[in-house]
This record gives structure tokens, C-alpha cells and sequence, in this order.
């Protein structure tokens, strides 16, 4: 499937991707890759990787089905779930799963479900 990452990325957090976000799509996730580590300082938008990696899968990238979002703060956690909840309604994709493994939110274990 072919998108115009521009405006879908748009859609789906309300923002214009950063130069380093738009190269994230295009030179690896898009291509199916997965770089080793994405060192961004705070404030810059990490948190869209998400995005970007939800994007890459619905335009037939080969990348991992799961994307498991590691963080070591509790605040940083519940942001990072509250923003995949709004892919997750943005995109209405009813096979985009959201599972929070700590944190305010108790894991419901939505991400063993496997699809088709």
C-alpha cells in the first residue's frame, strides 16, 4: 500500500514530522529495517516512533508485527500509552492492539492476541 506518510503521520498525531522522523520512515522503517538505537533528546518527538512504525506496517513494510516500547520512567510510560491509544482511534484499525505492561494501567494482554 503506497501513503503519503506526510499526511497520514498527521492524521494520526496531529503534527508535521521533524526532518529526523520523516528519515526514520523513509531510510529504515519503510524499507523494513530497524536501526540499533534512536537517540533524540527530550522533547523532540520519540514518542512518535509509534507512528512511524504503525505507518510503515500498513504500507506492506517487513517489519515485526510488535513494537515494545521500553521506558524507565512511570510518567513517561503512561504518555507513551495514552499516545498509542490515540493511534489506535485515529487509525481505527480494530487489529491495532495497545498493552501497557506498567504503570497506572494494569496489562490486559491485548498484545498475545494474534491475527491473521
Amino acid at each position: 500500500m503506497n501513503l503519503d506518510f506526510n499526511t497520514e503521520f498527521n492524521k494520526l498525531t496531529g503534527f508535521e514530522p521533524f526532518n529526523w522522523q520523516s528519515r526514520l520512515y523513509s531510510q529504515f522503517f519503510a524499507l523494513g529495517k530497524v536501526p540499533a538505537a534512536v537517540d533524540i533528546p527530550t522533547g523532540l518527538g520519540k514518542t512518535s516512533v509509534m507512528a512511524l512504525w504503525y505507518l510503515a506496517l500498513r504500507s506492506g513494510a517487513c517489519l515485526p508485527r510488535r513494537l515494545v516500547y521500553v521506558v524507565d520512567r512511570r510518567a513517561v510510560v503512561d504518555q507513551a500509552t495514552t499516545v498509542a491509544d490515540e493511534i489506535k482511534l485515529k487509525s481505527a484499525d480494530k487489529e491495532f492492539r495497545v498493552s501497557t505492561l506498567r504503570g497506572q494501567y494494569v496489562d490486559n494482554r491485548a498484545w498475545l492476541l494474534i491475527t491473521a
